[in-house]
């Protein structure tokens, strides 16, 4: 399943998801996170996520995402979800 599909089904369902990104320094990192929605900037398309561990917002460049899978876990929303 595409990992869009696997996003949004998550949003709809109150679940987290796990997502597998390179950061910009190059590393590669898991975060477990609250899926919300996608922005364009600056030309490229930007996911957007509440980073449960590190409790903030975090933005991923959608071409820089490798993996994402649901969890179990469910959230409350913070803020509305768009994906």
């Amino acid at each position: 399943m595409p990992f869009r599909e696997i996003i949004s089904l998550a949003g709809k369902n109150l679940k987290t998801i796990l997502i597998t990104a390179r950061e910009k320094d190059g590393t590669i990192e898991t975060r477990e996170a609250e899926p919300y929605s996608y922005r364009i900037e600056t030309g490229n398309v930007y996911f957007f996520c509440f980073d449960i561990a590190k409790t903030g917002i975090r933005k991923f460049r959608v071409e820089n995402i490798i993996n994402v899978s649901a969890t179990n876990n469910s959230f409350s929303p913070r803020w509305p979800i768009e994906v």
